[in-house]
Formats: structure tokens, sequence, C-alpha cells
């Protein structure tokens, strides 16, 4: 298969790399003084790495962001390794969003936009039909309760399939 000039065979490892072995965090020494022990003492603290992404990826090439489309398009063991590293980058943000590195929000926005993600109503795939399920907090396991009491709270909680009353 004839390849673009600038393709190297190497770029679809390359690229899976990139995106799999990305670091969540980076850790960053700084030395402060400690009044109590009257000395310099090295603090470590974790922050947020960058994103992996395609233009960062294309950075490190030291190629344009397009010939990385070009690629794409081109050669087909790059487009698979093109794919294979935005999931290995869907993963990674979910993973940065949830240990904190990254605001939820932005990163909820981001699968949004580039991985496909949506939100789905609530009543998607329920049945027709509703079920209620009616929920008591009990004080001790056997005994019985007012409706309506707010003191009923305590360790134990049972359900009930009886229809809810208004």
């Amino acid at each position: 298969m004839k390849y673009p000039k600038d393709y190297n065979t190497e770029y679809a490892s390359k690229l899976i790399a990139w995106f799999r072995d990305a670091p969540l965090f980076i850790c960053e020494e700084q030395e402060v003084y400690n009044k109590k022990n009257d000395r310099v003492e090295t603090v470590i603290t974790k922050v947020a790495a960058p994103c992996p992404s395609i233009v960062r990826f294309a950075d490190s090439l030291k190629v344009g962001i397009e010939r990385v489309f070009v690629w794409r398009e081109a050669v087909p063991d790059f487009h698979s390794a093109y794919e294979q590293a935005m999931h290995f980058q869907e993963e990674w943000l979910m993973n940065a969003a949830g240990l904190g590195f990254y605001n939820s929000s932005m990163s909820i926005m981001a699968l949004k936009a580039n991985h496909g993600w949506s939100e789905k109503n609530d009543k998607q795939g329920l049945d027709d039909e509703l079920k209620q399920v009616l929920v008591q907090f009990v004080k001790t396991k056997g005994e019985n309760i007012e409706k309506g009491n707010s003191s009923n709270t305590g360790d134990f909680c049972s359900s009930d399939d009886a229809k809810i009353s208004n």
C-alpha cells in the first residue's frame, strides 16, 4: 500500500501509546519553610496533567493536525489506531474527572462533543406502567410504623409494593 510521503509506519503505535499512557496528574515539588521544625521541607503536590489530544500528538511529531487527519483517511492501520486512541481519551476524561483532577462539567461536555455521549430521558426503556415502591425507615426490626410520622427513622429499611396514597 502506498502511504503519504510524510507518514511513518511507527505513527500508529505512537498514537495509541500517546493516549493510553497519558498521565492523569503530574507531581510538582515545592520547597516550603516549616515554622514548627524550623527547616525547609519538600512538599509534593499532584496537579492535573494536560488532556491527551490529537493536537498535542501532532505537535509531538512536529506536524500540523491536518496531516494527522490525512493519515487517518489514507492509512487503514492509522485509522484503526485513531479509533482506539479516542477510546483511551474517553476513558482518560472519565478517570480524570472521577478522581477530581478535572472539572466534571467540562469533562462531560468534552465526552458529549467528542465521544457521542448524551443524556438519556429517564423514561426511556421503562415499561408502560410505572411501579410504585413505598420505602419505610423503621427504628427496630419488626416494629409497627405510623405513616406520616417524621420520627420514623432508624437502621432498617423495608419496601411495600402496595399503592402509595396521595
